[in-house]
């Protein structure tokens, strides 16, 4: 009777042995599942080449610089459609690159590298016209908010 209770101990020992093994297995299973799915939910981040984006930095720099060499050299008072869509794309470029090589630490700064208001000071035409341009846009926004006030 001694023996029949003794390995009926043995057993259940090694059963809940064998429960607990079975458990911490699982609970490692489901770290590792949980790790993977987490690093599929974060997005990683993406890396742009330094030299890729200096490159696309400076493309939209001479196409801003362009423009203001013919502006100077035409004296033109406004701006055509394209030309203000080309500044305003170049203006987004140019900030996503700086951005860019910011957060690659690539970026120099001040006397090699400007900022894009910095830049702006060496585009006096462009950036006047701009400017004229997007207030001319806003009147006839406010001359249109009026007639239509006055038409109700």
């Amino acid at each position: 009777m001694d023996i029949f209770f003794i390995l009926l101990i043995g057993v259940l020992f090694t059963l809940m042995a064998g429960s607990l093994i079975f458990y911490f297995q699982t609970q490692q299973n489901f770290k590792e599942i949980a790790q993977k799915l987490a690093a599929i939910d974060e997005p990683k981040p993406v890396v742009h080449s330094t030299e890729a984006v200096k490159l696309e930095l400076a493309k939209h720099r001479d196409i801003l610089f362009v423009l203001e060499a013919d502006l100077t050299k035409t004296k033109r008072e406004v701006l055509t459609e394209e030309e203000l869509k080309t500044f305003d794309l170049a203006r987004r470029q140019i900030k996503l690159s700086i951005s860019r090589l910011k957060t690659n630490g690539a970026w120099i700064g001040l006397p090699f590298e400007y900022e894009w208001i910095e830049m702006l000071d060496r585009l006096p035409n462009v950036w006047s016209l701009c400017q004229k341009a997007e207030l001319e846009r806003q009147a006839q926004a406010q001359a249109q908010a009026l007639q239509a006030e006055q038409a109700v």
